[in-house]
């Protein structure tokens, strides 16, 4: 799996579920760091060693838990499960949201710029991720170009990605160099809400590619193409006030966001309709719409967190349209 990912061969979607893995094992330690717990260091220590140190308990005490056939994916989910999320895991769990004495140094971590980069790591790491699966289309289609073969699609398509591989690049620039949040939203939902809004999209990708006429292939191209030229555009705008979760930075509303206050979004659901018609329909479209209304949830959730921070933001959005002038 380390080679294909090395390559740019691996699927976002196995690469989501195994960062969802990774993040739901390692929870006890995130919940104790963001509630700046004083046993931090203890229970992180614990948490790496939660999985082996139940597995060998459970090759002593019941090895018929680790018996298991290679070749029955549920029991082999079984098994991993148990090892991974047993009941140490589960205490670990239970200790990390326990209440305790705080410690004043992780919680002025939590206001500091290196905080904000490592809790961006995993947006960094995917972006990149991202651009790396375009290179080797873009060398194959920059090659016909330069060689005179290339046809009007592959000139197309090789600017659209071209574009979308930008958009990835600027996007790990701006997560490093932003500024701290001034604010950010409460509660687990928002967080949810901003995650699925993000990643949604790849579902779209897991489908079977359609059987498109030249005509709409070009069309898609076009569709991405633009929706990623567009979300360069407005993410340079945007600048150091970029954020995946709802969290207030700096209020913009110049640019693009004189125009609609979501423009972002706006482009975004560009390019979502713009991948949408290269994969089979109905199913294409059901995730469109999915990522469309999540969307909208996460701009509610956003403008919940710049209004608490920003008291000239209501009148703003008074007089200027979420999506579409005129029409949302």
């Amino acid at each position: 799996m380390l080679q294909g990912i090395l390559t740019g061969q691996t699927k976002g979607a196995v690469l989501l579920s195994v960062a969802l893995t990774l993040f739901l094992y390692f929870l006890p330690t995130v919940v104790a760091f963001v509630r700046g717990h004083r046993r931090f260091a203890v229970l992180a220590l614990l948490n790496l060693l939660v999985s082996p140190a139940q597995g060998v308990a459970a090759h002593f005490l019941k090895p018929s838990l680790l018996a298991f056939d290679p070749h029955n994916l549920v029991s082999v989910a079984t098994t991993a499960l148990f090892v991974s999320f047993g009941p140490g895991w589960l205490a670990l769990l239970f200790w990390s949201v326990a209440p305790g004495e705080p410690d004043p140094r992780l919680l002025q971590l939590r206001q500091t710029k290196a905080y904000d980069v490592i809790a961006a790591l995993p947006l960094i790491l995917w972006f990149a991720y991202g651009a790396l699966q375009l290179r080797a289309v873009l060398a194959h289609e920059g090659a016909m170009i330069a060689g005179g073969t290339a046809s009007a699609f592959i000139w197309i398509q090789f600017f659209a990605l071209l574009a979308a591989g930008g958009f990835d690049m600027l996007l790990i620039y701006l997560l490093l160099v932003r500024d701290k949040p001034v604010a950010k939203s409460r509660g687990a939902l928002p967080r949810i809400f901003a995650v699925l809004g993000t990643f949604t999209g790849v579902g779209i990708l897991q489908l079977p590619v359609a059987q498109l006429s030249l005509g709409m292939q070009i069309l898609a191209a076009v569709l991405i193409g633009v929706g990623s030229l567009g979300s360069i555009l407005v993410l340079w705008w945007l600048g150091k006030s970029f954020s995946i979760m709802p969290e207030a930075r700096k209020l913009v509303t110049g640019g693009p966001y004189g125009v609609v206050r979501h423009p972002l979004y706006t482009v975004e659901i560009i390019t979502v309709i713009g991948t949408a018609v290269q994969f089979a329909a109905p199913w294409s479209w059901i995730v469109a719409l999915v990522v469309v209304a999540l969307l909208w949830i996460r701009s509610h959730y956003e403008e919940q967190v710049l209004e608490a921070a920003y008291p000239e933001y209501g009148a703003y959005r008074a007089t200027t349209a979420r999506f579409l002038p005129g029409i949302i």
